[in-house]
């Protein structure tokens, strides 16, 4: 396999890492200028669960690669093969999904997210704030699209990189 590939292969959890640092960071920078220099710290603080709970899997990839679990990025596509990082990250996934669907469906979460402009934190412009309906829309249609990409992801049956 060339380098590039085999980089990406074994380390596309640092990339989504590094990719969810600078996404933190310009998320904070294009809301501290909306708010004319500060940033309210509740609406602080939800950019940092945000940041947590987008970076959380990929902590659990990393480990899994780190202790030799699995060995690629090609292994989160076979979870058939019942291996415990892989159903490790789909279960937190899974649960950051629930989560954050709850939070945004029946905790008031999605004003939250609208008022404090919160998006910018998933990569959305921050010049206009989405209407609540597409806010809620997209927590319901993440938690019924994961079962939907599982099913696909097992009966492909990928085949491993050697």
């Amino acid at each position: 396999m060339p380098t590039f590939f085999r980089l990406i292969s074994e380390y596309f959890w640092v990339i989504a890492l590094a990719f969810g640092a600078l996404n933190h960071t310009r998320a904070r920078k294009q809301l501290a200028s909306l708010n004319g220099g500060g940033f309210e710290s509740v609406g602080h603080r939800y950019l940092k669960l945000f940041t947590v709970g987008v970076n959380l899997p990929w902590v659990v990839m990393g480990a899994g690669q780190l202790l030799g679990y699995t060995p690629t990025v090609w292994h989160y596509f076979r979870p058939q093969d019942e291996n415990p990082f892989v159903i490790a990250w789909l279960s937190v996934v899974f649960v950051l999904s629930l989560a954050y669907a709850w939070w945004v469906l029946f905790s008031g979460g999605a004003e939250k997210v609208r008022d404090l402009n919160l998006m910018v934190a998933l990569g959305q412009s921050a010049t206009k704030p989405p209407s609540l309906i597409f806010i809620k829309s997209m927590a319901a249609l993440g938690v019924l699209f994961f079962p939907v990409w599982l099913y696909m992801a097992a009966s492909m049956n990928a085949p491993l990189p050697k």
